[in-house]
């Protein structure tokens, strides 16, 4: 049996966390079956993300801009009141709900995002939110919650850090949409709430990160006409590079020379 590689990503942007995530796999993930027989191949990563706010979404992402607008409106107080209105037969209801887990969990301080940032204090590690219920998602099959945890970490005045944990994360279809979902579902509640509060970094850690087999030839597709910019480190169709005296570049970053 071999061995899951372990990867740290440091990126700038959530396009070149994407990007460079993906390679990671495809050039080094473990091909692993899980118990619902889906072969994948898989890594354990942890990534950095400097810039949560510019550069979210690569053109090289597998569907468009309405489908992530979409998570984005989904990942708000507004859709969890909407989600909790439902009847229990109402064929609107799936098998988890982002945001009433992140709004609508439990009854004690600090166990909803907004409990949570409203008491932030810098130097504390307990605002810490967990989306996963044991009693109820170990007994499922599957359909459980990918993303079953946050913390935020107030670094100064202003300044927020938030940590994401995945038990299981699809690095290829999911990761484009639900990183900018969840930063602009933070920074709505921080609007919400009158509190000066901006994103510095993002850390995200995947227990077991992966990419369908489905989904291996579009990855092998990508890579054929494209490859990571040595600057910024984003998928790049290779015809447009350009030559500098810093050697080749995307656009983008020969223009910010």
């Amino acid at each position: 049996m071999s061995d899951m590689e372990a990867v740290l990503i440091k990126a700038k942007t959530i396009s070149s966390a994407w990007s460079q995530l993906i390679s990671e796999i495809y050039e080094k993930g473990e091909e692993h079956k899980p118990d619902y027989k889906t072969m994948t191949k898989r890594v354990h990563a942890t990534i950095y993300i400097e810039d949560v706010n510019n550069m979210q979404v690569n053109p090289a992402v597998p569907f468009g801009e309405n489908l992530i607008k979409k998570y984005k409106e989904e990942l708000t107080e507004e859709y969890a009141d909407w989600y909790v209105s439902l009847s229990d037969d109402d064929k609107r209801k799936f098998d988890y709900c982002y945001a009433k887990q992140l709004f609508r969990y439990g009854q004690t301080a600090y166990n909803t995002l907004q409990e949570n940032v409203s008491n932030l204090r810098p130097g504390s590690r307990r605002h810490v939110g967990v989306l996963w219920e044991n009693e109820v998602h170990i007994p499922k099959y599957e359909d459980q919650p990918c993303w079953i945890a946050y913390k935020v970490e107030l670094l100064n005045d202003t300044q927020v850090r938030i940590y994401i944990l995945y038990r299981s994360w699809d690095a290829f279809g999911g990761f484009p949409a639900n990183i900018p979902a969840i930063v602009e579902g933070f920074k709505k509640v921080f609007k919400e709430q009158d509190l000066p509060y901006e994103i510095e970094s993002l850390i995200a850690t995947g227990w077991d990160t992966h990419i369908y087999e489905a989904d291996l030839q579009a990855v092998e597709k990508i890579f054929k006409n494209n490859e990571l910019c040595p600057m910024c480190k984003c998928i790049t169709p290779k015809h447009s590079f350009i030559s500098t005296t810093r050697g080749k570049a995307c656009p983008e970053c020969k223009k910010s020379m």
